[in-house]
């Protein structure tokens, strides 16, 4: 059978949160979250693709334990099993330490045809996970998709921009891709949907489950380094100027 693993992650749903003065990174828990908006792009894109090919599709969240209400968002829109990456180890991870944890789940998982991946998460803006976990797997990834336009026996068509232009590519399997709200619309959560969403189980892995050593993950073991964080405090002056002459000196 074929799989499909999407990678969904929880985010804020409020530009108004704290930080934590010590470690520099998001109090998440002082918002509200929501699924990040481009990975339900990337969840609806393979779920077409499942009706395509009769895949599986496997939903994977890294985070604390309330990041399961995404994988359940996940289950209600048409996932068909959901796995939660939660442990106290991986807290404060950057893109790098991120990766390493969900290549290890990837891994775990076993036989799989594609990763999908939102372009990027609102409250980073780094774009790079996707294209990292590709790395740590070395297979091939797929940014600036413009569309999936064919499976084939061994791999997919696929249309992405460059530029102006668009370029067309045959891609062998297994790959990533890397999508975003301009490649599709998302189908609307049915009561069906939600009432087997309640049902289902979420597996929970951590750090042993993963054979991660604790060490290698989470804010200490981040190559990134947060130095201070500042809000830039914005001045503004109204001067009038009576006349031309006034004007050209006010600019000089």
């Amino acid at each position: 059978m074929k799989r499909y693993i999407v990678f969904l992650k929880q985010v804020p749903l409020s530009t108004k949160v704290d930080l934590d003065p010590v470690t520099k990174t998001l109090k998440r828990s002082s918002a509200l979250s929501q699924t990040n908006p481009d990975d339900l792009y990337a969840l609806q894109m393979a779920l077409d693709l499942k009706r395509q090919s009769g895949a599986e599709v496997i939903a994977v969240s890294m985070g604390p334990a309330s990041a399961e209400t995404v994988l359940r968002e996940a289950l209600q829109r048409g996932a068909d099993r959901a796995i939660l990456l939660s442990s106290p180890a991986f807290a404060g991870s950057d893109t790098w330490c991120t990766s390493l944890v969900l290549a290890s789940a990837v891994r775990k998982i076993g036989a799989y045809d594609l990763l999908f991946f939102g372009k990027m998460a609102i409250d980073g803006d780094t774009a790079q996970v996707g294209p990292e976990v590709a790395g740590q797997l070395d297979i091939p990834q797929i940014t600036c998709l413009a569309a999936i336009e064919q499976l084939t026996t061994h791999g997919i068509v696929v249309s992405r921009k460059s530029g102006t232009c668009l370029q067309r590519m045959e891609i062998e399997l297994p790959c990533a891709v890397m999508v975003s709200r301009e490649n599709g619309e998302l189908d609307c959560i049915t009561l069906s949907g939600w009432r087997r969403a309640q049902r289902q189980e979420i597996l929970r892995w951590d750090e042993k489950d993963l054979s991660i050593n604790a060490s290698s993950v989470g804010l200490y073991a981040s190559p990134t380094r947060v130095v201070s964080t500042a809000v830039p405090v914005r001045k503004k002056e109204i001067n009038w100027c009576a006349d031309a002459a006034a004007f050209a000196e006010a600019i000089k």
